[in-house]
């Protein structure tokens, strides 16, 4: 078949490269590859290429209708597939064997049953990286040897590839792929970007900004990521159907916030819908997740890439405003402080006056209760009756922790504060009550503890993100569990305590019920408020593992109206915990504060005794 449209110069070189001995053979022998997918990107490794059947063929061979565009590239082609672009005849016209074999059931030495199937050459095909399939280098390949330091068998080596000449250059000054690493990579690829997408006046970037705001390239140079290629946060920008790209992942670069900046409440939230200018977050439909669309300014030029985030709340007007469409609560609420770490991944932050005005009023009351213990003595039991003590100073309970009582001391603290020995050994049932209400309030402190010591530890730990995430299914499953468990113990001491059958134990506190009530409340609430969040962010995935949360959700239909009252029922959920702690040391519940100490110094105790009886 005589080739049509294609010049006597090209035919030529181009059997020449087919009938030549390519470095690119090496490597199919090695690799065992016979042909390569076409990469559907505009941009094109220069050594690939190089290297490839048609490293030494002219881009107006194959691209010989470029040159007569009025406009290339066409913003209004970037959104094409790269089989848009592609005709078999531009193959065809040196390849013109191949057609041939496709009718008699052949593709090389491949028997085929439908010719037809096989019109489409790049789905196999790599133009611009295809390695040559001549046989003729079998025998001088040495397979034991690495093949970079074979290149002498085509030829001598070189420090360089060969400059493009020509129209060439021209091609490869856009369409050369720049190295990552390259100093000037972050420039080069701006201005092959702002060919389309600057704000100026030429025919494409006026085209580009009736469909996305143009970007001053001016203004670019002052925005934080400027030094950086556009295709690390753009992956897919250089590639065929631009308009259907996804964008990067900002944890490539940077580590998530720890748990003290971005709590719980921002799991949800993509990066950008905080961190960029110009664009209003949305609530995606299919995960829940608070994405982002740009405001489209034409007139004005975008300046998306600048980021956004203040120092101070009014940045987070941006989705906390009442009526917002993202399921934010209208009031910024402060993050969860120290005062919920009993039952919350929480944070050590002491900002908000609500925390600061508990924590005073605790202290007060506890060093006024506490204060014989820190001034008085610690007796023990010697081996024949008498006395033997150490000042309990704090200064001398930090002794003990580096000395050999810290051994009885952890005992004493796992047997008798954590499993509630003595408890348990005067009554079984007011343990199994007790253990209701003391082990998961245990298990959600030290739960939130060491996800919160993760995250400030090394916040790119990826067990770290599942244990704060409260719609991760074993987070939210365990939460409930431990919420209800903590219920049912309440109702079960109030039961106990109205049938008559509470009687107060040697050596243990008596039944507080106005205690009781407000553990009760806090915890109902929270529920309530579990609910309100499982509803407003739009029941996202995981979610329903929290049982109870999700089924009180269901109660809620007005998601608008819930945003407005969140602030306040968040802030009644924290009045009650705080009025709680508050309570505690002047409340039966002070043994809450005084039974580790009190049991702590009866390992003291006890490790004296042991000492002193000569059993150490």
């Amino acid at each position: 078949m005589k080739p049509q449209g294609v010049p006597p110069a090209a035919m030529f070189k181009m059997r020449r490269i087919f009938g030549s001995v390519g470095i690119g053979w090496l490597i199919v022998v090695v690799l065992g590859l016979g042909a390569q997918k076409a990469e559907a990107s505009w941009l094109i490794d220069e050594t690939r290429y190089h290297i490839s059947v048609h490293g030494q063929t002219s881009c107006q061979d194959c691209h010989e209708d470029i040159a007569r565009r009025d406009l290339h590239p066409n913003p209004e082609d970037v959104g094409k597939k790269l089989s848009e672009f592609f005709q078999a005849d531009q193959c065809f016209a040196c390849h013109d064997d191949i057609e041939e074999r496709l009718q008699e059931g052949f593709h090389g030495a491949l028997r085929v049953k439908e010719p037809q199937d096989y019109g489409q050459c790049i789905q196999c095909h790599g133009p611009h990286s295809q390695f040559s399939l001549d046989p003729t280098l079998r025998e001088r390949l040495d397979r034991d040897r690495p093949l970079r330091e074979q290149c002498g068998i085509c030829h001598e080596k070189r420090e360089t590839l060969p400059s493009p000449t020509g129209l060439d250059r021209e091609c490869m000054t856009c369409h050369a792929a720049i190295p990552s690493d390259d100093p000037k990579a972050g420039g080069e690829m701006a201005r092959f970007c702002f060919h389309c997408h600057g704000k100026g006046e030429t025919r494409a970037q006026k085209m580009t900004a009736r469909r996305v705001s143009p970007i001053d390239a001016g203004e670019y140079l002052s925005a934080p990521h400027k030094i950086v290629t556009c295709t690390v946060c753009h992956p897919e920008a250089t590639e065929f159907a631009h308009d259907a790209q996804k964008g990067g992942q900002c944890s490539q670069c940077h580590p998530p916030h720890d748990e003290k900046v971005a709590h719980d409440a921002h799991m949800l939230v993509s990066c950008e819908s905080c961190h960029l200018g110009e664009i209003d977050p949305v609530r995606g439909m299919q995960t829940s997740m608070v994405l982002w669309k740009t405001r489209h300014l034409p007139e004005e030029g975008s300046r998306v890439h600048h980021m956004a985030l203040g120092e101070d709340r009014e940045s987070c007007r941006r989705c906390h405003f009442p009526g917002n469409q993202v399921g934010a609560a209208a009031m910024v609420l402060p993050a969860k402080s120290i005062l919920c770490m009993p039952c919350h991944a929480a944070t050590l932050s002491l900002g908000d006056g609500m925390t600061i005005a508990v924590l005073i009023l605790i202290i007060l009351g506890s060093i006024g209760i506490l204060w014989p213990w820190f001034t008085g003595t610690f007796r023990g039991r010697g081996a024949a009756g008498t006395a033997v003590g150490d000042p309990f100073m704090p200064w001398a309970g930090l002794k003990a922790l580096f000395s050999s009582r810290v051994l009885s001391i952890s005992k004493a603290v796992l047997l008798d504060v954590f499993l509630q020995r003595k408890l348990y050994r005067e009554s079984r049932a007011r343990w199994c009550i007790h253990s209701l209400i003391f082990l998961p309030i245990v298990f959600r402190f030290l739960w939130g503890i060491v996800a919160l010591a993760g995250s400030l530890w090394n916040p790119g730990w990826p067990w770290v993100w599942p244990m704060l995430d409260k719609n991760f299914p074993i987070t939210a499953f365990l939460f409930d569990l431990t919420g209800m468990m903590i219920i049912i113990g309440v109702v079960l001491a109030f039961i106990r305590g109205s049938l008559g059958r509470v009687q107060r134990l040697p050596g243990l506190p008596g039944q507080d019920p106005w205690g009781l009530l407000l553990v009760a409340l806090i915890v109902v609430l929270g529920f309530v408020l579990e609910g309100m969040r499982i509803a407003m962010t739009g029941h996202p995935p995981g979610s329903f593992h929290a049982f109870m949360g999700s089924w009180i959700s269901l109660l809620f239909s007005d998601h608008l109206g819930l945003t407005r009252i969140y602030g306040y029922m968040w802030y009644a959920h924290a009045i009650l915990t705080g009025a709680f702690i508050v309570y505690i040391p002047f409340s039966r519940m002070l043994h809450i504060i005084l039974a580790p100490l009190v049991l702590a110094i009866g390992g003291l105790s006890d490790h004296a005794y042991e000492k002193e009886s000569g059993r150490h």
